[in-house]
């Protein structure tokens, strides 16, 4: 079976300069787990995210990390630099069949809190993705990447290995919640995944 890829796209911060800060956690996490395939970008703008994106071998079944500063309005890879949702919606469709399965916003206030499933499925919609997540709050940095790594290894390896079944996805991702439930909540973790019976939004509710 061939390696998990992941596509890291990550933002500048609080520099001008490139700095990598989640790329050693997917380093030590890619080398502990052989069966990945990690690429790490930098981007600065839509037509980044579109050039990478569109990159992404067709049926690669990639998951798509973005790591930088977000909010409601959408991504700021830099301090002067905002990308609407729109644009990332719009960017996101220039993946080829079967590129992207999973996309995760390891971002502040990407899902809108009120309406999860419908932010979650325009970007599934533009990219033929089969998973989307993010977070409806400002999120601490590093709670937020141990929430990802476990992640990344407890459901989008993991279903790689059964050749990508949708019953065994909902399995792995009702039990994922299950696991980092208060972690989920507090930090207003929200997911919507495609199976065999339908669609799943995850978890049914955030904390009040």
């Amino acid at each position: 079976m061939s390696k998990a890829p992941i596509v890291v796209l990550e933002g500048f911060w609080w520099s001008k300069h490139e700095v990598p800060l989640v790329l050693p956690y997917f380093q030590a996490l890619a080398t502990s787990h052989r069966n990945i395939d990690l690429c790490h970008r930098t981007f600065r703008n839509a037509e980044d995210i579109e050039h990478y994106v569109s990159h992404i071998p067709r049926n690669a079944g990639a998951f798509l990390y973005f790591a930088s500063h977000g909010g409601k309005s959408g991504l700021s890879p830099n301090p002067r630099t905002d990308i609407p949702v729109e644009a990332i919606i719009e960017a996101l469709g220039r993946a080829k069949a079967g590129a992207i399965s999973f996309v995760h916003f390891g971002c502040c206030e990407m899902v809108d809190s009120y309406d999860r499933r419908g932010s979650h499925k325009r970007i599934m919609d533009a990219c033929g993705a089969r998973w989307a997540s993010g977070y409806t709050r400002e999120v601490p940095w590093l709670q937020s990447m141990f929430i990802e790594l476990a992640l990344v290894s407890e459901i989008f390896v993991p279903q790689r290995k059964v050749d990508g079944r949708s019953f065994k996805l909902k399995t792995e991702a009702v039990g994922f919640i299950r696991m980092y439930e208060q972690a989920a909540r507090q930090l207003g973790f929200s997911a919507l995944t495609k199976v065999t019976d339908g669609e799943i939004l995850l978890p049914e509710r955030l904390r009040e």
